[in-house]
Formats: structure tokens, C-alpha cells, sequence
């Protein structure tokens, strides 16, 4: 017997455990407790308070992968439409297939509980995968539910029940910024192939997917401006890199060309046989945009190793850490202002550029106070009057 009845609506299971049912519309909905008789009994009378309040969805079989794919084609329509950007989309995507399907795909909706949710991120940890890729799993993953509320599947989001202590904590990476010395180093030891994408991504700040998907015809070497106005999307095994829209209307942008620079990538459109105003700038022989894991490993990281810029105890330097690096160029040195930055770098919103660089604008700021004040006290102006009695 599977299981046994012990009292109007409550029964033991074969495990040990606790099942209680109320009746909605004429049909049973269950729930499994544990093996405590009085938690069940509690369980119960939640569930029957529930059915009274009309808290209770009706019986539903949809399952998770159902309503991922319907959800999935509605954001599809909106990329199609050009009201979301389609690197979210190839994001959302990859977590869906990697992380959640997998694991979710065939439970139905109104079985998953705030438990299946807390050992789902458990699995991800134990695959060895950092916090902030399994924190960006579980958005699709909270809109989905979201979905599933919405159309009366379910009567909460279990995700939300979660506590602090179960969900992943996203740790902010240390920035790294490159001093002088360090960035010719870098470009020293950097293959031939790689040094243009590099030196580009040190003086303009551009994200890599905005490099890879850079075009001649968007380099304006006599105007000396860079227009960013496509990225490059990630290639699937069902179809190759492209161009496509960037995530922000900000990221849409002008970046002026250092006239060193433009001086290096005059040079190196001249020794390319794909010069063409529709030729990827940064490409392969065969004219195909380089992929953005070279450009990490072969590229970027073999010249930090070899620059001595890789030390055990930090970070492993990333193509993302040039473009802090060049934020601090505009902040420190160049004495920017917070809307200038913001304007360059392509961020949606200024507060994004003072939320990241807070430290570099307090030091810029600080620095600069301190020198005024110290030059007219009368600290500072001993020093005039020795060097005037020589």
C-alpha cells in the first residue's frame, strides 16, 4: 500500500513522511510535510485557509519547459521589435539550457517548491560556477514564475521565499587599473594579432563585444572619432557571430580617437587584406571576427603573463580591467566630470559611472584639494622662500 490513510485529510506516506489534501473545485490539492503528525495537521489547516481565501490555483500539468519556451519566444518578439537587446536574450538562453532546464524542465510549475529552488543553486555551486553567473541564472528563472503567477499557475514565487543565507552571494571583483609602466609592458608583450584590439581597448574603454563587432566604416581615422554602434553576439552552435543592436540606447556612442591610436590602427588597416568599410576591424585571416575567448586567453592573458602582470594574488587581468583602466585615465587625469565619463563609456545612467569609479572621482577630487590648499599655506610657502634665498 502506498499509502495510509490517518485522518480527514492527512495520510502517511511510504517514506515516512506526511501528505495533506483540501478539495478545490471538486479536485485534490496535495502537499507533502514531514514526518511530524502535528506539522501535518498545521500544514492542513494552512492549506484549507488557503482554499477559503481562494488562494489556490486550480490543478495545472503545465511544466517549467512549457512556460520557459513561451516565455522565451515573448522576449524574442521584443529583441525582434528592438525593445530589449539580443545579448540578454543569448544570455537568458544559455541559463535556460545550461542551468535550469536540466534540472526544472520537466517539473510542473505548480510542483516547484522554494526547496526544489534552494538545492537547484546548491547543483550550480557544486558544478564549481561563481556567484554572480548563478545569481544571473535565477533571473530568468524569477520572470519565468513570474510568468506562472500571473497566469494563475501558481499563487506565489517560490524563489522569494528563499533566505539570505541560500542565495548566491555576488561578490564585487576587485578593479584592476594600470599604471603607465605597466600598460607598455602589456603592449610590449602583446602578439602582433592581438596588439591593435589591445591598444583599442586601453584608449577607448569600448566593452569587447563592442570591439569584436567594430567595423572599418565605423572608424573615422580623418575625423578622428570611433562610433560605437553595434556589438558582436556570442556565436551558437546553430549560428555564427554577428552584429547585433547594442543592450542601451547609451551605449550608442562617439569615442574620440586618440591621434596616437589612430596612427596604429591607420597602419594596421593598411596591413590587413580586409579594409573594406563592412571588414571587422579586429579579424581573422579568413576576414571572421576573433572570438572572445582568444582574445582573453591567447591574447590578453598571454601578454599579462608574460608582462608580469598576472601575480598569484590577484586577479587574473580581463580585457573588462582595460576599460577601467582607461575610466581612470579619464577620471584622474584628465579630471573629468561624472556626466563626461558616463557619456564615453556608454553606461545607461550616470549613477552607474559613480556607483563603479566612486574611489577614483574621491581621489581625483582629493588629490587636487589638497595640492591648492597646501600651496598657499604657510606650510607650502616656507618652501617658496628657500628656494627664492638661493
Amino acid at each position: 500500500m502506498k499509502r495510509r490513510r490517518i485522518e480527514r485529510g492527512i495520510y502517511r506516506q511510504q517514506n515516512g513522511c506526511y501528505g495533506v489534501y483540501v478539495m478545490v473545485a471538486g479536485k485534490p490539492r496535495f502537499k507533502t510535510v514531514g514526518p511530524k503528525l502535528a506539522e501535518a495537521r498545521r500544514q492542513r489547516q494552512l492549506l484549507a485557509a488557503k482554499a477559503e481565501l481562494g488562494q489556490l490555483a486550480p490543478p495545472d500539468r503545465t511544466s517549467f519547459a512549457e512556460l520557459a519556451e513561451t516565455w522565451l519566444g515573448g522576449f524574442e518578439a521584443q529583441v525582434e521589435a528592438g525593445e530589449r537587446g539580443e545579448r540578454t536574450l543569448e544570455n537568458y538562453r544559455y541559463h535556460l539550457d545550461k542551468n535550469l532546464l536540466p534540472t526544472l524542465g520537466r517539473k510542473r510549475l505548480q510542483e516547484i517548491s522554494t526547496d526544489d529552488c534552494a538545492r537547484l543553486i546548491g547543483e550550480l555551486r557544486s558544478r564549481g560556477l561563481a556567484a554572480k553567473t548563478i545569481a544571473g541564472a535565477l533571473v530568468p528563472l524569477g520572470r519565468i514564475l513570474a510568468l506562472a503567477l500571473r497566469r494563475g499557475y501558481i499563487n506565489e514565487i517560490p524563489l522569494r521565499r528563499l533566505e539570505a543565507s541560500e542565495r548566491p552571494r555576488v561578490q564585487k571583483r576587485e578593479q584592476r587599473v594600470l599604471n603607465h609602466d605597466q600598460i607598455g609592458r602589456l603592449l610590449a608583450a602583446s602578439l602582433p594579432a592581438y596588439r591593435p584590439l589591445l591598444a583599442t581597448a586601453l584608449y577607448s574603454g569600448m566593452r569587447l563585444s563592442e570591439l569584436l563587432g567594430l567595423t572599418w566604416g565605423e572608424v573615422e581615422l580623418s575625423e578622428g572619432l570611433i562610433q560605437v554602434r553595434y556589438q558582436l553576439s556570442r556565436a551558437r552552435k546553430d549560428k555564427a557571430a554577428r552584429r547585433v543592436r547594442l543592450k542601451t540606447a547609451a551605449a550608442v556612442r562617439e569615442i574620440p580617437l586618440l591621434p596616437q591610436l589612430g596612427a596604429l590602427l591607420k597602419q594596421h588597416k593598411l596591413a590587413s587584406p580586409h579594409s573594406r568599410d563592412s571588414d571587422y576591424v579586429f579579424c581573422t585571416a579568413l576576414g571572421t571576427p576573433l572570438g572572445a575567448r582568444n582574445v582573453e586567453r591567447r591574447g590578453l592573458g598571454r601578454a599579462a603573463d608574460l608582462a608580469g602582470l598576472n601575480p598569484e594574488e590577484l586577479p587574473r587581468l580581463r580585457v573588462h580591467d582595460l576599460r577601467h583602466t582607461f575610466a581612470s585615465h579619464l577620471i584622474v587625469d584628465l579630471k573629468l566630470d561624472v556626466a563626461q565619463v558616463s557619456k564615453i563609456l556608454g553606461h545607461a545612467r550616470p549613477s552607474i559611472t559613480l556607483d563603479t569609479y566612486t574611489h577614483l572621482f574621491d581621489r581625483a577630487a582629493h588629490a587636487a584639494d589638497i595640492r591648492e590648499r597646501m600651496a598657499v599655506s604657510g606650510f607650502g610657502l616656507l618652501l617658496s622662500s628657500a628656494a627664492s634665498d638661493h
